[in-house]
């Protein structure tokens, strides 16, 4: 029921929201790159100025570009976005929002545990989370990228690591912060051929990407991620909100990257495991995050749960609820702590609990935890 009521608010608060402001300022960006493309040639969609350009038929206040907005996401999400130039802004957004809805669902549908009400509450939780909530009004790629994660996992329990891998190449060339070390991890854990394909999947994505930008719109999509870099917001709900930016924060965020995959290595046998820390992992490592990007460790929660884990692990996830709630109020050091603390958790739990596994048995190709579906 709490689930729900959280649930309910979030989707009432998205249509007051709507109704008062019907297009948030990073979907507007991600819709006029989309329409440089198609009108200018897809080497301009990095081009400030032709943004500029293309934004003075937009309300008053929705017509700027500063360091913190810029457009700085791979091609490829300007391509998803262009077949919704077709309708106004405002249509394109609610549509964009409904893809992403249907995205959530299908990730719920194929990777969340148990059944019945328990499984529904799930989805509720899900719904009920303000970084979820933040994707949506945002209209961020998040929830689409944590469904291909969440395909590519559902993928590999089917010995289908071909399309696995090319799931979790788009998935890369979306938004590859929140997700860049679950190839790491599956490498690490010994499962090559998903890797291979993801790698083989990220190569020709590279190349035509190369190909419809030309020199000159690589060069300005460089530059164009140097200029968002010199705003300190992109790193605001990262380590560096308590070390700031400097040396010791990056030695310890790669700490933490590598910690992740030494768990994938040690319990290689669970794919639910290896997928999870390759998530969690590349939140803790990352020095580019924002508030949506956590909706990632919904999909980690959801397969840690499908290995049953003890009760005082299941309310350490529980507190996590909290603290996400606490990202979007802007007061990101309880998930900072929250994230390093389950990684903790997981360390201890893998190589000191019975969630060891032999270092000499290689590691299957189908998750081995089922008791919680």
């Amino acid at each position: 029921m709490a689930a729900g009521y959280g649930a309910l608010y979030d989707i009432g608060r998205w249509i007051v929201l709507f109704a008062s402001h019907p297009l948030h300022e990073d979907f507007r960006i991600f819709y006029v790159a989309a329409e440089a493309g198609s009108r200018f040639g897809w080497a301009r969609i990095y081009d400030a100025a032709t943004l500029r350009s293309l934004l003075v038929s937009f309300p008053v206040g929705q017509t700027y570009i500063d360091s913190s907005v810029p457009f700085i996401s791979p091609p490829l999400l300007a391509w998803l976005i262009f077949p919704l130039t077709a309708f106004p802004p405002g249509i394109a957004y609610v549509l964009w929002s409904a893809v992403s809805l249907g995205a959530l669902v299908w990730a719920w549908f194929i990777s969340a545990p148990y059944g019945g009400i328990p499984k529904v509450t799930m989805l509720l939780v899900a719904l009920a989370l303000w970084p979820v909530l933040d994707s949506f009004y945002y209209g961020q790629p998040s929830i689409l990228v944590l469904a291909l994660v969440a395909t590519a996992w559902w993928l590999c329990t089917r010995d289908q690591d071909l399309a696995a891998g090319a799931a979790l190449a788009l998935a890369t060339s979306i938004k590859p912060q929140a997700m860049v070390l679950v190839p790491l991890a599956l490498l690490v854990s010994g499962r090559y051929r998903p890797v291979v394909a993801w790698a083989a999947g990220c190569a020709v994505l590279g190349v035509v990407s190369f190909a419809a930008l030309g020199t000159t719109g690589v060069a300005a999509w460089w530059g164009s991620i140097q200029y968002a870099q010199t705003n300190g917001g992109h790193s605001f709900f990262t380590l560096a909100y308590l070390l700031g930016r400097e040396p010791i924060t990056y030695v310890i965020e790669a700490l933490q990257g590598l910690l992740a995959l030494a768990i994938a290595r040690w319990r290689r046998r669970e794919l639910d495991m290896v997928f999870a820390v390759g998530l969690l992992g590349s939140l803790v490592s990352s020095f580019h995050l924002h508030q949506p990007d956590y909706s990632s460790l919904l999909l980690a929660a959801w397969l840690v749960l499908r290995t049953s884990p003890p009760l005082w692990h299941r309310l350490w996830l529980l507190a996590g609820l909290f603290t996400m709630q606490a990202v979007t109020l802007g007061q990101p050091l309880p998930q900072v702590l929250w994230d390093a603390g389950w990684l903790a958790i997981l360390s201890v739990s893998s190589f000191y609990g019975s969630g060891a596994s032999d270092p000499a048995t290689p590691p299957a190709s189908v998750s081995g935890a089922r008791a919680g579906t």
